[in-house]
């Protein structure tokens, strides 16, 4: 037995509000680029940039970065907390600082955290849900029991985006091989400890970093349910040391705490509640820092951690700060020749796509593996097509139709996503 609860429009204010940072198996390429490692030369400093959460005010990173490379600075190491994990994965595995800006201020935010797919994809029914209710949340039974979901969101669109952006990574499960070595900043769930993610697979290990309580469900990684890491650790400076930073450049987007007079309704509490514990680690970690680091504290006055339609503004933001820091960055400035070695390596993506020998489906439901196996239209020996796998995923989601009662089971459909397996020189998707 189903019962179905409608969350209504107003509801999702209050979601937004308990943003931690921002904004599926495993791609795995068969050819492995070797990346050379970006260390700095015999006598010049390892800089390791820290990115910290705060939700949409991350995407001010972006714009420090624009500058920290019109000012030839290298970096060696990267380490980030929720959207400073996201900014921070990229960067470190080639996207250069304008195709970032690009992603974050054309990307459709209201598409990124839906679970469902377009409504092409949807049956008759599901489309009727959409219209009458923004959000749905499915109840399941069991047991005597209602069951509901771990979280509002599952992922599902974000996975996808993720995985289209850093599919060229998907091969790479040590973060000390991508062209910048990266670490992402989790929470372990159970315990409260921070996890620090350095291998296995490069989406997974952002989506759980920036997994944000009640909102999206926790991502499972070696047996941890894995949440949002600005709880435990959002500003890793302790992190980017143990890499092999001499120097660290730190950037702080976190929401700072509120006043008497704004803490005028439930959602504000609830909000000054997870501040309050995200500025404390920020503030520890910020204690961590010497005097030859740089600390750079972007004004986000005017934008909120949910406030991804403020793209442009933030990136502006961030850029701003960061040329207000030029003096003191300016020693950092590496020779012509030793920089463009740097972006040699860390602008390399190989963008070929593999050529397809086999799909199989790996069904960890009890539902039949016939019913998602139809929804695949992929033909064997032609190159992979990520808008056609995208279609594939969208339809199995819909054919799923979330929640189902099955037997005496209970199953979220969320399809992780895909992975390429190379076997005796043949990749199977």
């Amino acid at each position: 037995m189903n019962r179905r609860v409608h969350i209504p429009h107003a509801a999702i204010t209050i979601v937004t509000f308990l943003f931690l940072g921002m904004v599926t198996g495993v791609l795995l390429f068969a050819v492995v680029d070797a990346r050379a490692e970006t260390t700095a030369e015999e006598g010049c400093p390892r800089i390791g940039l820290v990115l910290s959460g705060g939700g949409a005010r991350g995407m001010a990173h972006v714009g420090v970065i624009q500058v920290l490379e019109e000012m030839k600075i290298p970096i060696s190491f990267i380490a980030g907390t929720s959207m400073g994990a996201i900014v921070g994965g990229l960067y470190a595995a080639g996207m250069s600082p304008a195709e970032m800006e690009k992603v974050v201020t054309s990307m459709e935010w209201n598409e990124a955290f839906k679970d469902k797919p377009p409504p092409s994809e949807l049956t008759f029914r599901r489309k009727k849900d959409a219209v009458e209710y923004l959000i749905d949340i499915d109840l399941g039974f069991k047991n005597g029991k209602f069951q509901i979901p771990k979280g509002l969101l599952q992922g599902q669109n974000l996975n996808l985006i993720l995985k289209s952006l850093l599919f060229h990574t998907e091969g790479i499960d040590d973060f000390d091989k991508l062209n910048i070595p990266f670490r992402a900043v989790a929470t372990d769930i159970e315990t409260g400890e921070a996890v620090i993610l350095g291998k296995g697979e490069l989406v997974k290990a952002i989506r759980a970093s920036m997994s944000i309580p009640a909102l999206f469900a926790p991502v499972e990684i070696d047996g941890k349910m894995l949440v949002d890491g600005g709880i435990a650790n959002n500003m890793p400076i302790d992190i980017a040391r143990q890499m092999g930073a001499d120097i660290v450049i730190a950037v702080d987007i976190s929401t700072k705490l509120s006043s008497r007079d704004q803490l005028t309704s439930s959602i504000e509490i609830t909000d000054q509640l997870t501040n309050i514990l995200v500025q404390r680690n920020t503030t520890s970690q910020i204690k961590r820092l010497r005097a030859e680091d740089i600390l750079i504290t972007p004004d986000m006055e005017n934008i909120s951690s949910g406030d991804f339609f403020k793209a442009i503004e933030a990136v502006r933001v961030g850029r701003k700060k960061a040329e207000e820091m030029k003096p003191h960055l300016a020693r950092f400035t590496a020779a012509d020749a030793d920089y463009l070695a740097y972006l040699k390596v860390q602008r390399h993506i190989d963008r070929e796509m593999p050529v397809i020998d086999s799909v199989e489906v790996v069904n960890k439901t009890s539902l039949p593996t016939g019913l998602i196996d139809a929804q695949i239209d992929i033909k064997p020996g032609t190159k992979l097509d990520l808008s056609q796998l995208k279609r594939n995923i969208n339809r199995i989601y819909a054919s799923l139709s979330r929640w189902k009662n099955h037997g005496d089971r209970i199953i979220f459909a969320l399809v992780w996503g895909w992975k390429i397996v190379s076997r005796d020189r043949a990749n199977t998707l």
